[in-house]
């Protein structure tokens, strides 16, 4: 009985899991949407090269070391142009990142109206952390997916920006 408790409980972390990338992979269905992923394999490279990561025209990491990004299994990238397009991104956004097991760590809007949202997923030593940010006619989320602590990563005073 106890190992079809277990393999149970192992199929819903599973499909949990599952579910969580599978909702943001929707996201590059939306029209204006250029999505991106940096496979572990990349971030391996990257983690060897040492200093601060530009991946292209997509994404600047700076103060993330090489023994965090080793840590990270992935990094999805979803930016959107257009009003209807960000409209539509804002929403289902909103729909994944309000959904359970999702914590907001920093919600905030400024003077000009630019919205940034970072929220977490954690499913025991793995991690999902969704850094959005909208301002008019563009918005951009970045998905980091791996064992790493966010808590570190202020610490470290990492930046994380999508290049324009």
């Amino acid at each position: 009985m106890k190992k079809v408790i277990l393999s149970m409980a192992m199929a819903l972390m599973v499909s949990v899991a599952f579910a969580q990338s599978n909702a943001f992979a929707k996201l590059a269905d939306i029209k204006g949407v250029e999505h991106v992923v940096i496979n572990k394999t990349m971030l391996n490279l990257a983690a060897k090269s040492g200093g601060d990561f530009d991946f292209g025209d997509d994404l600047a990491l700076e103060g993330m070391s090489g023994d965090m990004l080793k840590k990270l299994e992935n990094i999805s990238i979803y930016n959107c142009e257009g009003e209807d397009g960000v409209e539509t991104m804002s929403k289902q956004v909103a729909s994944i990142l309000n959904g359970r097991g999702w914590e907001p760590l920093v919600v905030g809007t400024d003077e000009d109206g630019e919205k940034i949202k970072i929220s977490q997923f954690k499913k025991g030593k793995k991690s999902t952390i969704a850094i959005f940010h909208e301002e008019e006619g563009e918005s951009s989320l970045i998905i980091l997916e791996g064992k790493m602590d966010f808590k570190k990563m202020i610490e470290k005073q990492v930046e994380i920006s999508v290049n324009d």
